[in-house]
């Protein structure tokens, strides 16, 4: 899968057109409406639009915005089956997309430049995305993922969320399958994972930075989450 990239900061106000490839177009600055043909939306930092090759599509961009673009000629397979145009994409990602906007601005490099697709068409893979997933849960699921070091209770989800404690448990249980708590834990064991493994982290660094300020009940949490003890999980 070969995937070309650019940076982008549209200068017109509507344009409207198509293509004969597929075509991933990921806010940095700014936000843009857009009709991709399928959907009509506006996307902002954090999230990715698809546009299916082939499909006209009319895009009106904020002025001084700029945009990651990926130019492709097979979709990830993480994204074969969507039926939806606007998606969200995880913090790491986002990250990815600034670091390969300012290796794109510093220099031309051939080699580089189809690393840099390659490794973002990989990360998409990785990603679990949820097209259809109600923007209000989506805001509460971004504030959960800010700072895992806290937790906030329901009352201030609720209020992320702009609903009464009962429509948002509701909701939140209806869109993700879990609770807030199992999501927050999910978040917690997944990034204390990658410490362990990535990091060179004490233990007890690694746990207050996923909310537990004891480590045994760290250890405790982690053992029964994933079977082993973060000890053990670091000699992996």
């Amino acid at each position: 899968m070969s995937a070309k990239l650019s940076i982008r900061s549209y200068t017109f106000i509507r344009h409207r057109h198509s293509h004969a490839h597929h075509q991933l177009v990921l806010p940095l600055i700014g936000s843009v409406e857009i009709d991709t043909g399928r959907h009509f939306g506006r996307a902002s930092p954090g999230q990715c639009i698809i546009i299916r090759a082939g499909d006209e599509h009319e895009f009106a961009p904020e002025p001084g915005s700029q945009f990651l673009v990926v130019d492709l000629d097979e979709l990830p397979t993480s994204m074969t089956a969507l039926d939806e145009a606007f998606i969200y994409i995880s913090q790491p990602v986002q990250a990815f997309c600034y670091f390969a906007q300012k290796q794109l601005e510093h220099r031309i490099s051939p080699a580089l430049e189809l690393n840099i697709g390659d490794w973002l068409v990989q990360l998409l893979n990785e990603q679990d995305f949820r097209p259809r997933i109600d923007p209000r849960i989506a805001r509460v699921m971004d504030h959960l993922a800010q700072d895992l070091s806290y937790s906030p209770p329901l009352s201030e989800l609720a209020d992320t969320a702009c609903l009464s404690l009962s429509q948002f448990k509701t909701l939140f249980k209806k869109e993700t399958a879990q609770t807030p708590g199992e999501y927050l834990l999910q978040l917690r064991m997944e990034k204390a994972r990658a410490l362990l493994v990535h990091t060179d982290y004490p233990i007890n660094l690694i746990a207050s930075t996923v909310g537990y300020q004891d480590i045994s009940s760290f250890s405790h949490r982690f053992s029964k989450y994933f079977g082993m003890p973060p000890s053990s999980f670091r000699k992996k």
